[in-house]
């Protein structure tokens, strides 16, 4: 959370990081163990923690190590997963950490729509939150309802229904002492850490715009033609099999990939949702039987009249770089890659860099359960982040001026019924939108 400013301080400075309260609750620090519990001592584990992961893709298995490497009382409890062949990746997590997999001889570990629930079931301390996306809230809500500790993956909320759903969840989650955790991975890498914590102490004054990059090198996982789609294969596993390709599975690249950039925008903004927002989005190499975009860019306006701005590209042989410029009244900051600097008069007075911070956030994670304290980044913070990027994708799609208060309200839904999916749920997906002609829900 944000240092309250002194008496002396300007009154742009102190509206500078003013929470709206639209997401409502109360953050807890970043570089704090948070928020104690009653009887902390009292609550905090001891012994052996007992860790279920739920989609065992990619992130799945890199959470899964990050956890384990983190803390040497972690055991691989449970898994689940719709594809059975991804639990083969338990094979090489028990032989990289001996000793600390126990699913019963594979006795739980699970396949199907319903792996998730069984995982939640089956006695685990701690869930990770790994599948696609789209499930991501209804899972979470079966998590905190069985009273666990959760790492979710970025995106968690692919429309405002959904992120609603969420936040009141993660409300419950803190009452009742269970800590969350999100994969906005960028909050947790050492040297933006330090750079956050120099700008909110002053060191370039007050903060009046950003200017935000995150551009991969094309899209992965990528569509394949239609036409070879497997006579046998259902619309919605060929879906699910591809699903960064689908706005309904992924919410865009605005959220899918893009997030990391806007993540790190807000949060150097102070992490509050901007009055308004115009953006413009494309597909300039289209997928064929795909519905999402591959380039954006999306302008933002706030209550005290900043401003900040987000770049966003997934285009083969293009460049590839996540940046931002901090622009304060004083100096400016600069943050590229792995690497970071502040100005001051035109003079360097600090430079950092370090490794994307995938153990760093577990470490921290591990450390407000290991001690009985509270933690949770979706309140205030990152739940912002997922507004402002639903709140970009909209104004992209449809073209017009989209305002806070407008995408709070939305009640499009992306994907009905997601806890009763099946490869046989029909699915078909969106028409690409047309700006200027398509509307907002």
């Amino acid at each position: 959370m944000p240092n309250q400013p002194s008496d002396h301080e300007s009154t742009f400075s102190r509206r500078s990081f003013v929470k709206n309260g639209v997401l409502g609750g109360a953050a807890v620090s970043l570089s704090s163990l948070g928020v104690p519990l009653v009887s902390a001592a009292e609550k905090a584990p001891k012994g052996k923690l007992k860790v279920g992961v739920i989609g065992l893709g990619g992130r799945g298995a890199g959470a899964v190590n990050d956890i384990m490497n983190v803390d040497s009382g972690t055991v691989l409890w449970a898994a689940g997963d719709i594809v059975e062949s991804r639990l083969k990746k338990i094979e090489g997590i028990s032989k990289k950490f001996a000793g600390r997999v126990d699913t019963n001889g594979g006795k739980r570990e699970f396949v199907g729509f319903d792996a998730y629930q069984k995982v939640i079931d089956s006695g685990a301390d701690i869930i990770l939150l790994t599948t696609t996306p789209a499930f991501r809230p209804v899972q979470f809500d079966a998590a905190v309802a069985a009273g666990k500790h959760v790492f979710m993956e970025k995106p968690y909320a692919l429309d405002i229904p959904g992120l609603h759903s969420i936040v009141e969840n993660a409300k419950k989650a803190q009452a009742a002492g269970q800590s969350v955790l999100t994969g906005l991975v960028w909050r947790y890498t050492p040297h933006l850490m330090e750079m956050h914590k120099r700008l909110q102490d002053g060191v370039i004054g007050d903060i009046l715009n950003v200017s935000s990059s995150y551009c991969g090198a094309g899209r992965p996982n990528q569509l394949p033609d239609p036409k070879f789609k497997p006579a046998s294969m259902s619309d919605m596993e060929w879906g699910l099999r591809f699903w960064q390709n689908f706005l309904e599975f992924s919410g865009d690249g605005a959220l899918e990939f893009h997030i990391h950039g806007v993540d790190r925008m807000s949060w150097w903004m102070g992490d509050q949702l901007p009055v308004r927002c115009y953006a413009n989005g494309a597909n300039i190499a289209p997928v064929k039987g795909g519905n999402t975009w591959d380039s954006w860019n999306f302008n933002y306006e706030y209550a005290d009249g900043r401003t900040s701005s987000f770049f966003g590209r997934q285009i083969r042989g293009t460049y590839s770089a996540s940046g931002d410029i901090v622009v304060g009244n004083k100096g400016r900051a600069v943050a590229q890659g792995g690497s970071a600097f502040i100005e001051v008069d035109g003079k360097k007075i600090w430079e950092d860099q370090s490794n994307l911070g995938y153990q760093q956030e577990h470490d921290i994670f591990m450390k407000h359960i290991r001690e009985g304290k509270v933690f949770n980044d979706v309140i205030d913070q990152t739940a912002i982040s997922h507004a402002i990027s639903i709140m970009g994708r909209s104004a992209a799609y449809t073209g017009q001026l989209i305002t806070g208060e407008q995408i709070m309200a939305s009640k499009d839904i992306l994907l009905e019924d997601v806890k009763n999916l099946t490869y046989e749920t029909p699915f078909e997906a969106r028409p690409y939108p047309v700006p200027g002609k398509t509307k907002f829900l």
